[in-house]
């Protein structure tokens, strides 16, 4: 996927892309929805930029159009992976890697109220998606950590086969 394929995804009119602002890429990998985030934020934002595998955080710059990278090494599986608090969290195509999904998202959320998300649309497991959110299954999981804001952004064919979605979710704090 190319970095504007991926700003197509996650840009909404949901976001103020205006005012600098602190987000997370969870499962960033070598850095192309890092990319994207960092052509919507303005200068003066922060991307934490976390992944487990040392070589693709390497190949992230530290500063992007005036944004500043951060990056950090860490397992989402593990409890102890700690967090900053965030004006929003991106995950793209890495919640089907999360076994414990619902409690993931709710550990989530006590950083932040917005998550933006990229998945497959798929109900059925496989080696490279063993535990598949559809749309329907991510509205039913935020729903249990008591999101009360999802919507579909956009969809886009997959060179996998398939349509991949974006979605935004938000929690109002209360």
């Amino acid at each position: 996927m190319t970095t504007s394929q991926a700003v197509e995804l996650i840009h909404t009119p949901l976001i103020e892309w205006t005012r600098p602002q602190s987000w997370c890429d969870l499962g960033c990998g070598s850095g192309t929805f890092t990319a994207a985030l960092a052509q919507l934020l303005p200068a003066g934002s922060t991307i934490h930029a976390v992944d487990q595998d040392p070589r693709a955080l390497a190949k992230i710059p530290n500063r992007y159009d005036g944004v500043e990278i951060q990056k950090a090494l860490g397992d989402l599986q593990r409890p102890n992976l700690i967090l900053p608090s965030v004006d929003g969290i991106l995950m793209a195509n890495i919640l089907h890697f999360i076994r414990e999904q619902r409690l993931f998202l709710g550990r989530l959320f006590s950083v932040t109220d917005r998550l933006l998300i990229v998945e497959y649309e798929r109900s059925t497991p496989n080696p490279w998606g063993p535990y598949p959110v559809g749309f329907e299954k991510l509205c039913n999981l935020l729903r249990g950590v008591g999101v009360d804001r999802v919507k579909r952004l956009t969809t886009r064919p997959s060179k996998y086969g398939g349509t991949i979605y974006s979605a935004i979710a938000v929690r109002s704090r209360g």
